[in-house]
C-alpha cells in the first residue's frame, strides 16, 4: 500500500502497522490523510490475514492534530466543501473506533487536539512516559468537535470539561491517571510493551474479538432490555460458532487452538 501522508505494512503474524507519515509537520492531519488512513482501515478490515493494528506516528512526534495551514485554506471553500472535508475526520475516527480487530496505540511523542481523539479510539494506548498531551482547540478559538464523542467517552464528561475549555497540557503519568493512556514506559521499552499486548491479542480468536468489539459498543448505548435480548442472542449464536467449537475442543484436547498458531 503506497501513501503519501500514512505508511502501512504488514507483518508475518498478521499486525498491521499503519503510521502517521508527516514527521517535518509532526504528523498534522489533513484531508489527504484521512483520505489515506479511511482506504488504509478498509483494506485492513477486509483482509482476514489481518489480526491485530498498531497506530503510530513516525518521528518525535505522536500527532499534532489538523494541520493548520490546511484548516486556514478552508475558510475561503464553500459550505458544502467544508462539510464533506471535516466529515472524512468524523468517518475516520468512527471507522477507526470500530474496527473489528484490536487496535493498539503506540503513541510515541507528544499528541494534541485532534491526536488525542486518534488516542481515544485506541482499544490498547501505550505512550512514552516522557509525552506531553493537551487538547488545544480553545487555545485557537477551534471547538474539538469531531473528537469529542471519543474524548469524552474515555476520560468523562468531567474531566472532558477540565481539558476542553483550558487546553493545559498534561503528562504521561496525568494521561494514565485519567485513563487516557493504558501504560506509560520509557522510550527503551515502548516496543517491548507493544508486542506484550500483541502476543496476548494474538491468542485469542478473531471472530470473537469481533464480536467483542460489536457488544461492548451495543451495551456501552442501549438499556438492560436491550442488552438481555442482544446478549442472549450472541451466546446461542456462540455455541452455534467453529471458533467456540475449536476453542472448547483445543481446551480438552490441552493445545493451542487453530487462530493461535502463529502467535
Amino acid at each position: 500500500m503506497n501513501y503519501d501522508t500514512i505508511t502501512c505494512t504488514v507483518d508475518a503474524r498478521g499486525v498491521a502497522t499503519l503510521t502517521l507519515n508527516r514527521p517535518e509537520l509532526h504528523n498534522a492531519m489533513n484531508g489527504q490523510m484521512w483520505d489515506e488512513g479511511r482506504d488504509a482501515l478498509h483494506r485492513l478490515e477486509q483482509d482476514a490475514a489481518v489480526r491485530a493494528v498498531v497506530l503510530t506516528g513516525k518521528g518525535k512526534s505522536f500527532c499534532s492534530g489538523g494541520d493548520l495551514k490546511y484548516q486556514r485554506a478552508q475558510r475561503e471553500a464553500p459550505r458544502a466543501l467544508k462539510i464533506s472535508e471535516a466529515r472524512k475526520l468524523a468517518l475516520w475516527l468512527r471507522e477507526l473506533d470500530q474496527l473489528g480487530k484490536p487496535l493498539i496505540g503506540r503513541i510515541q511523542g507528544p499528541a494534541y487536539a485532534g491526536g488525542i481523539g486518534l488516542v481515544s479510539v485506541c482499544d490498547i494506548a501505550i505512550g512514552l512516559d516522557s509525552a506531553v498531551f493537551s487538547i488545544t482547540e480553545a487555545r485557537l478559538g477551534l471547538v474539538p468537535a469531531m473528537i469529542s464523542p471519543y474524548v469524552m467517552r474515555r476520560l468523562g464528561a468531567a474531566k472532558a470539561r477540565r481539558y476542553f475549555l483550558n487546553g493545559r497540557s498534561f503528562n504521561a503519568a496525568e494521561a494514565l491517571a485519567i485513563g487516557l493512556l493504558d501504560r506509560a514506559v520509557p522510550a527503551a521499552e515502548l516496543d517491548a510493551a507493544v508486542e506484550e499486548e500483541l502476543a496476548l491479542v494474538l491468542q485469542c480468536a478473531p471472530g470473537a474479538v469481533r464480536t467483542i468489539k460489536r457488544l461492548i459498543d451495543y451495551v456501552d448505548r442501549h438499556e438492560f432490555e436491550d442488552n438481555c435480548a442482544y446478549t442472549v442472542d450472541r451466546v446461542a449464536d456462540m455455541w452455534d460458532d467453529a471458533e467456540a467449537s475449536e476453542g472448547l475442543a483445543s481446551f480438552a484436547e490441552k493445545r493451542k487452538p487453530a487462530w493461535a498458531a502463529k502467535a
